[in-house]
């Protein structure tokens, strides 16, 4: 682990503003032109009430209000480059930080994803990117100007008339105060305001995904509690936020009309005492306004700057996660011969219960073999370490007599193909779900493939064929129908060793059969590592090892487990009883 001091929100979002110092650049330059014109409508107007009406100069207005309409004109200019320049740095930065981020997910390792929710990973993704980026955006376009436009008021101010200067500016110190309290309070009831929306949207995504569920077992009302429950408190912590703006806002705006009464008072003072013109009094009156406007500019900035942190300090979270999977580390793998061997192999999910327990296990090359045991016996996480989903915490695994370490995690991954029980289609094409397995799959190929899953006759009767929508994970299609598509993209893929997580467990008889035709075909010339329930699938097994509460208890071919007359014999005993009721 690095000993490097991790960044804070604050100082990663500068240093992620770093990549844009042209698109900064413009629209700071152009915001800065904006304001320094805004300075000639004061100047205008004071050269009108001292001088052009006290002097009847008839013949200087026009010119005069050339300039100014001029200046106006100018200005708006500067404001349309300005939020060209400012949308296209909003949409590249947005796009870049939500890539950033969806790129770092892909590539984190599977434990991570154990520990997170997907509503939360949503939440982050769809929401808390748009409240970060703005930030930025804000900031550039509306906090530098408007800090700007502050200090040059004041120095004018202080330039034409210090003493009055001096006592409009007396409530600013007050703001700047509530400002920081408010920043200081509001901070991590932002934070909690975050989490509490990522919350709710956790429980939409599960109720959502789960919608099959919750009819079944009639769950509708208590799903709306929980949704009502967790909606309340996002509405809480929502309600704390807009208490303390109802109070900061208007304060803020309170200290502001005193600082114009205050020039009223005085200003008025001294134009009795002839001090002041009164052109330089209206002029003063410009000035405040210039002052208190961007101040009122800053407070809204404020609060987006906070709820702003918060969804930064989630994203960040995320990108500065360390452990990150490198998928090319490592050689590359050619001519797989397919042995492979689990030697001494240890490991826990959770750091109170191991998973496996000195596991070792030997599949030699081409050669079918079986996995079974009960529920929870621990049977696909050899699957899961197999993949490099997961590590060992002892032992190692070997591939053709090198351990797997060795190998690129890409590589390795390429050189299987995995089936698993309840097999996952995007919400994609059949054609697209199948080109997984070989993006570079001519139709001919797509329907070879398909045929040999026992799959083509039902793809060819669906409209549109190849180009038929599946639906969200694969919804329009049987779990059968949806098993053979999988089978058909592993044969695309084409990979020396097969793996089969319970493949057939999810479906009636005929649907069984014709997968298990499928794979029959497809484990041909393969080295084939199989998990099953029903025993009847995996009986001409080369090799069957029988798991039990994560240890191997004992290994060898159907008929030798058998006449042994252990845990084997109960097994099958009891998934031929099964498979005879269901028959």
């Amino acid at each position: 682990m690095s000993d490097s001091p991790v960044p804070t929100p604050s100082r990663a979002l500068l240093r992620f503003m770093k990549r844009y110092p042209w698109r900064v650049g413009a629209g700071l330059a152009m915001a800065i032109a904006g304001t320094l014109l805004g300075y000639v409508f004061p100047g205008l107007t004071q050269w009108f009430l001292d001088d052009i009406i006290p002097n009847r100069k008839v013949s200087a207005i026009m010119g005069v209000s050339l300039l100014g309409l001029a200046a106006f004109g100018l200005r708006q200019v500067f404001y349309s480059i300005r939020t060209l320049a400012n949308n296209a740095f909003e949409l590249r930065m947005t796009y870049d930080l939500r890539s950033e981020l969806h790129h770092k997910i892909q590539h984190l390792p599977l434990k991570w994803f154990d520990r997170q929710s997907t509503g939360d990973i949503l939440t982050r993704m769809a929401d808390d990117v748009p409240a970060t980026q703005r930030i930025i955006i804000d900031s550039v376009d509306q906090g530098v100007p408007a800090v700007l436009q502050i200090v040059l008021t004041a120095s004018v101010m202080f330039w034409l008339h210090p003493k009055l200067a001096l006592i409009t500016l007396l409530p600013v110190p007050f703001i700047i105060m509530g400002g920081w309290i408010y920043a200081k309070w509001v901070s991590p009831r932002a934070t909690q305001a975050r989490e509490a929306a990522s919350g709710l949207n956790s429980i939409l995504h599960d109720n959502v995904a789960g919608i099959r569920q919750i009819k079944s077992y009639t769950l509708e009302d208590e799903t709306q509690q929980d949704f009502d429950k967790s909606s309340s408190h996002f509405r809480a912590q929502q309600t704390k936020l807009q208490k303390a703006w109802a109070v900061y806002g208007p304060g803020m705006g309170f200290f502001g009309d005193t600082g114009l009464i205050l020039l009223m008072g005085f200003g008025s003072y001294w134009c009795i005492q002839e001090e002041l013109s009164i052109g330089q009094l209206a002029q003063f009156l410009l000035f405040i306004g210039m002052l208190y406007e961007p101040m009122g500019r800053l407070h809204g900035i404020n609060q987006t700057v906070q709820t702003g942190l918060a969804s930064a300090k989630r994203i960040f979270e995320v990108l500065q996660t360390e452990g990150a999977e490198e998928l090319e580390q490592g050689e590359t793998l050619t001519n797989v011969r397919g042995e492979i061997r689990f030697e001494k192999v240890s490991f826990r999910y959770d750091e109170n219960r191991p998973t496996l327990n000195n596991v070792s296990i030997l599949i030699e090359p081409q050669q079918t073999v079986a996995i079974v045991g009960a529920t929870g016996a621990g049977k696909s996480t050899l699957f899961q370490l197999l993949t490099r989903f997961y590590d060992p915490e002892s032992g190692d695994i070997f591939l053709d007599g090198e351990s797997i370490t060795r190998f690129s995690k890409s590589s390795l991954r390429d050189s299987l193909g995995y089936v698993t029980q309840e097999s996952y289609l995007f919400n994609q094409t059949i054609r697209e779900n199948l080109k997984l397995g070989n993006p570079n799959a001519t139709d001919e190929e797509l329907w070879h493939a398909l045929s040999q899953a026992c799959a083509s006759d039902f793809v060819q009767r669906m409209e549109g064929g190849l180009d038929a929508m599946v639906g969200e994970r694969g919804g329009r299609l049987s779990g059968g129908e949806k098993q053979r598509i999988s089978i058909a993209r592993a044969f695309l893929k084409n990979a020396p060793i097969l793996l089969l997580d319970e493949a057939t467990s999810a479906v009636d008889n005929k649907s069984e059969k014709l997968i298990q035709q499928a794979i029959d075909q497809l484990r041909h010339n393969r080295t084939c590592l199989v998990i099953a329930h029903r025993l009847s699938t995996i009986i001409n097994a080369h090799q069957i090892y029988v798991m039990k509460q994560g240890e191997v208890v004992a290994h060898g071919t159907h008929t030798q487990l058998l006449a042994e007359n252990g845990y084997y014999a109960e097994l099958a005993k009891l998934s031929f009883q099964e498979e005879k009721v269901k028959g």
